[in-house]
């Protein structure tokens, strides 16, 4: 759910490239009535949505957004997609928002050129990595939440 400043809307992401006649090249929001595209859309899928500093956050396969270049992770300002620095260096496929700052995880080794190991943290302007990364659980951060102050991955 994110709140473009007219209300709390649905926004789905996915494969999906129409809802009926409409075009919405895997990203869209429900306006009450119907499916609305979000701009041009991403060229490849939307795998998970967040909200950051009130922008909707798009990670996943993709490396174009709305036309821009976004190296698998992009936002949505209500207007205009654009890419969080230099993006990922593979698939984005979880989100979340931990001590004020944009967790990303997924099968990345790099955030914005930068070694992450599958994880690593957006803080308005450029990605750090948390520590050494998520080495050895495995080739993909799943899923991540912040509870407690703590993030959970």
């Amino acid at each position: 759910v994110w709140d473009d400043g007219s209300g709390p809307a649905l926004v789905v992401g996915g494969i999906f490239t129409h809802a009926g006649p409409v075009e919405l090249n895997r990203i869209a929001k429900w306006n009450g009535e119907r499916w609305v595209p979000l701009g041009s859309g991403m060229n490849r899928m939307v795998l998970t949505l967040g909200v950051y500093n009130g922008e909707l956050i798009a990670g996943g396969e993709f490396s174009i957004a709305g036309g821009v270049p976004a190296s698998r992770i992009a936002r949505w300002n209500g207007i205009n997609w654009s890419g969080l620095g230099s993006g990922t260096s593979d698939d984005v496929t979880a989100l979340a928002v931990h001590d004020g700052d944009l967790i990303a995880g997924g099968y990345f080794q790099t955030a914005g050129g930068v070694a992450a190991n599958h994880v690593a943290r957006w803080d308005g302007s450029q990605w750090t990595p948390l520590g050494s990364g998520l080495e050895g659980l495995g080739r993909v951060v799943a899923a991540l939440l912040s509870y407690n102050g703590e993030l959970i991955a």
